[in-house]
């Protein structure tokens, strides 16, 4: 269940864990205040229904054995519904706009725990983040997956072009800080003079991150390649030799376990989540966010050993298949039903 089913992060895990849990024998339906785009079809046919009829929401929701809910805002639907209920926490900015989509987010969550019989939170720092503003101890931690049938070594590398090639994939908002790798690159063709660097996906900052390019000369070496299909996105990170991120917020970073189930190691900023999945993974690095020459300095680090990082990106990304996720979510139900 979301508020908006769209593009974003917190669809994906949506779709991704509906399709997995409906392979194990679970009979899924998402629900959504508005659908941005319809739920692909996977091996699994996953049903959807609107929840803007309020009048017809109790009926609805009492049709189902547990609610799984992935949005602050669809938190109070606990109120009107008597089934099971369990909160998937993907947390929000706390600067910007985000302030109060956060703000918000906390004051569902104060407000409905109560309600909750389960609370899932998708990385450690978010497990740590419901324990110190809303003193949450129970919470169960489940990395989001990835699909290792489809994100994998050996692809062709039909988009290089360059080397080293660099990767970055994203919604191009704000605090995604994407400006920082354009930089970076600039210093990085000192060294390498026919680096490149793929920027996939969209967002409002498109426009004036396109003018940047243009005003550092980096037309050449920098594509803003726009969003693209689902099954054309292995290839980006299978031509890559290193995946970036300059981000100054996230709960997980989903295209981090993406690259490393691709075999491509790592470089990203210095906030809490980055730094769990790189001390976890063994596959990259962390940089002082802001500081550019450190960004550089560890990128060149990893591309020059790239090799020694592919294993255990790829250990680690088979660790969690989205099927493993799937089958954690499978093991919280049964507890919830069962007791």
């Amino acid at each position: 269940m979301a508020g908006r089913y769209s593009f974003g992060g917190a669809s994906r895990v949506i779709e991704n864990l509906a399709d997995n849990l409906g392979k194990k024998g679970v009979d899924i339906t998402i629900g959504a205040l508005k659908f941005m785009r319809l739920p692909p079809t996977g091996a699994y046919d996953v049903s959807k229904i609107p929840l803007h009829n309020v009048s017809k929401l109790k009926k609805v929701l009492d049709d189902f054995d547990i609610v799984h809910n992935h949005h602050p805002i669809t938190n109070y639907l606990a109120l009107i519904s008597q089934r099971a209920f369990v909160y998937h926490y993907h947390g929000a900015p706390d600067f910007g706009k985000g302030n109060l989509l956060r703000f918000n987010m906390l004051l569902s969550i104060r407000l409905m725990n109560y309600r909750f019989d389960a609370i899932i939170a998708v990385s450690e720092s978010g497990a740590t983040d419901l324990k110190r503003y809303l003193g949450l101890n129970a919470t169960h931690v489940i990395y989001n997956g990835v699909e290792s049938h489809r994100f994998r070594p050996g692809l062709d590398e039909k988009f290089r072009k360059g080397t080293p090639q660099f990767l970055f994939v994203g919604n191009i908002y704000k605090h995604k800080n994407v400006k920082e790798l354009v930089q970076a690159l600039k210093e990085l063709l000192k060294e390498y003079p026919e680096a490149h660097l793929q920027i996939v996906g969209n967002g409002h900052n498109c426009r004036r991150l396109r003018a940047f390019i243009s005003e550092l000369e980096l037309d050449e070496h920098v594509e803003l390649v726009g969003r693209v299909p689902d099954y054309e996105l292995p290839y980006y990170y299978t031509s890559c030799d290193v995946y970036v991120t300059a981000s100054r917020w996230e709960l997980f970073g989903l295209p981090l376990l993406e690259a490393m189930a691709c075999g491509k190691p790592i470089v990203a900023s210095s906030i809490r989540p980055h730094i769990e999945l790189v001390a976890k993974s063994k596959s990259g690095d962390v940089y002082s966010q802001g500081n550019i020459e450190d960004l550089c300095e560890k990128v060149i680090k990893t591309y020059e050993n790239r090799g020694r990082y592919r294993s255990n990106a790829l250990q680690f990304a088979r660790k969690h298949d989205w099927s493993v996720a799937a089958e954690r979510v499978l093991k919280i139900y049964a507890e919830i039903l069962h007791n």
